[in-house]
């Protein structure tokens, strides 16, 4: 048989301890961490190439050196440096982690994680110290930017007005900020750790979030979406809620992120946009029906009158009727415009010293036909003394007529209306009380509201754009005064007040009266419209008050005219194609002569009568112009 190899002889201790030292030096070599020792003066006795990536210095350079020689510890942070020192030398922290700032051989800092242990010799005494060094300088600076982002957010949270907060699955709150914690009205310890059947008063909107984040959560996909909340005042508010599930590391849902918005505002807004449009539709309806109808009875009248003898009882009745509905139709577009007027604070008040009492006397003897007409009782009681104000005499008869106007649209048969003015404590108060069809609650705050009326039926039999009480109540701000309703409710009558401050003092002296002016004789008159039934029309009605007549359907015709014939009164309109009347006007007096000029017009704003007289105009009639005011102004 063969002999077995011998088997080497065994290593002697040393060269064991020799193999365990190389196989150390081996493996704190290739460290990803750098390698440093220390002798127990702290003088650098080991520099691993790691060190040398790390801090720049090569082993030559290291080595021997102590660790102040190298000025490489950050200046602020050589107090710890030195406490570690100690506390190793000392034998309190044989092993520790430190972390310090670094600088590096170009002057760079970097932030250092040193892992440090003592070495004991052969006889149990510190030899050296050992320290691996792991550069987090990336890790330090995600730190510091994760902090600054959490602070950030922190900040962005807490002065937030929108509700953020988080949830578990389980629907109890893991995060609230300040808005979430005020909008359940309990403090944040109260909070935290609660679902919303804990926290909302309203078990029923309690169970729709929970139920609306448990299909959020469920469906693992974000969702936007309307909530009403009542709040600890016991209002209610909508929120738009913005939830997002969020995921653990293994990507399964473990609760809900959400942000809520207090959009109450805006969607009141939003009702009153949607209100305003539905009067809008409602009162474009009403003045199509408005316009309308007067135009049927002007239509029919017209027929008549072309078949009719002149002189006849038909002849007559359709002219009444023409005229009533001339008037109807001027006070449709009066008010409109007055309400517009107003509303711009365009309306200039024409003041005097009068007399309230024969205002209100005056206004009421005016529609006493109106009222008794109908068959409704209507009485005055006026003051026995005066009731001087300084106001304007057209526009408080206006306030009265409007408020014995809308009186008669409420009223039947058999009820009563009655009309006061009182004086007391420097203020007059002009009372209109009815027994008619009253005033409904929800309607009582905004019956001064322009196109606001009472419940319509499809006849509109009463008609009117509910612009009367908007008016009553613009006409009184104008004054310094005020306007209110009462009712008792639907069928319980009404009553209106209008309070106007007093003058202080009586009446006084009245300017004298103008010299009347002597009879005038025919004059010449140059129209100047390019409506040509307007100009016709117009010139019948001149004609008719006993004066010749031109006509001219646009500016260079006019002044050609002027110049062949001049005229005593020229009547004309602003809006003429090419040559405006404004132009018109200027070309007129540049000519010279002493003739009267008129402007006829549809724009009756009073900017457009201030720019007529500036323009050269003597006086602005609005048209339709009346045959009395055209026979004043051509006398």
């Amino acid at each position: 048989m063969t002999d077995s190899p011998t088997p080497p002889p065994a290593a002697s201790p040393q060269e064991q301890a020799g193999a365990a030292t190389q196989r150390l030096d081996a493996l704190l070599e290739n460290s990803p961490l750098a390698v440093i020792e220390w002798s127990t003066d702290f003088r650098i006795s080991r520099w691993s190439d790691e060190a040398t990536r790390m801090f720049g210095w090569t082993a030559a350079e290291a080595v021997g050196n102590r660790i102040n020689q190298l000025n490489w510890v950050y200046a602020e942070d050589w107090p710890l440096v030195e406490q570690v020192m100690g506390d190793m030398l000392s034998g309190r922290r044989p092993r520790n982690v430190s972390r310090n700032r670094n600088v590096r051989k170009d002057g760079t800092v970097i932030h250092c994680e040193w892992y440090n242990s003592t070495v004991a010799g052969p006889d149990g005494r510190l030899a050296s110290v050992l320290s691996l060094v792991l550069d987090v300088t990336e890790q330090k600076r995600a730190e510091e930017a994760l902090r600054e982002g959490m602070a950030l957010l922190r900040a962005i949270s807490d002065t937030s007005t929108d509700a953020i907060y988080a949830k578990s699955r389980e629907g109890q709150l893991r995060f609230a900020n300040p808005a979430t914690v005020a909008l359940i009205g309990k403090p944040l310890a109260q909070v935290l750790g609660r679902t919303d059947a804990e926290l909302l008063e309203d078990p029923e909107v309690a169970r729709v979030v929970m139920e609306n984040d448990r299909r959020i959560m469920e469906s693992g996909a974000p969702a936007e979406l309307e909530e009403r909340v009542p709040m600890p005042d016991g209002t209610d508010r909508v929120w738009l809620s913005r939830k997002v599930p969020y995921r653990d590391a293994a990507g399964r849902v473990v609760g809900l992120l959400g942000i809520s918005r207090d959009i109450t505002g805006r969607k009141q807004h939003e009702e009153e946009l949607r209100e305003a449009d539905r009067r809008k539709d409602e009162f474009l309806g009403m003045l199509s029906h408005e316009l309308r109808n007067p135009l049927a009875p002007i239509r029919n009248s017209i027929y008549l009158l072309s078949r009719a003898a002149p002189e006849s009882e038909q002849a007559r009745r359709a002219r009444a009727i023409i005229e009533r509905q001339t008037d109807h139709l001027t006070r449709l577009v009066d008010d409109l415009l007055d309400v517009t007027r107003i509303a711009r604070g365009k309306v200039a008040l024409r003041r005097e010293r009068v007399d309230l009492r024969e205002v209100v006397a005056r206004a009421a003897e005016d529609l006493r036909s109106v009222l008794e007409g109908r068959g409704v009782s209507f009485s005055t009681a006026l003051p026995a003394g005066d009731a001087w104000a300084d106001a304007d005499a057209t526009r408080v008869a206006q306030i009265v007529g409007n408020l014995l106007h809308n009186a008669a649209k409420f009223t039947r048969p058999g009820d009563a209306v009655t009309l006061s003015l009182s004086v007391a404590g420097g203020q007059a108060e002009i009372r209109v009380r009815d027994t008619g069809a009253g005033i409904e609650p929800a309607l009582l705050g905004k019956v001064f509201e322009p196109f606001v009326q009472g419940e319509r039926t499809l006849a509109r039999t009463e008609g009117g754009l509910g612009l009367g009480l908007s008016l009553v109540k613009g006409v009184a701000a104008l004054h310094g005064g005020s306007v209110e309703a009462a009712s008792a409710g639907k069928g319980r009558g009404a009553e209106f007040v209008v309070r106007l401050p007093l003058a202080e003092g009586g009446a006084v002296a009245a300017a004298p009266a103008p010299a009347a002016a002597p009879a005038s004789q025919g004059r010449r008159v140059l129209i100047v419209d390019d409506n040509a039934d307007a100009a016709g029309s117009l010139a019948d009605v001149v004609a008719l008050l006993g004066h010749e007549v031109d006509v001219a359907h646009d500016g260079p015709a006019a002044l050609e005219r002027a110049r062949a014939r001049p005229p005593d009164v020229v009547l004309c309109d602003l809006g003429l194609p090419g040559m405006s009347g404004y132009e018109v006007a200027r070309a007129l007096r540049a000519g010279g002569g002493g003739m009267r000029l008129v402007a006829v017009s549809g724009y009756a704003q009073p900017e457009d009568v201030e720019a007529a007289l500036k323009a050269g105009f003597d006086h602005h009639l609005a048209k339709p112009a009346s045959p009395e005011d055209l026979a004043r102004l051509l006398a």
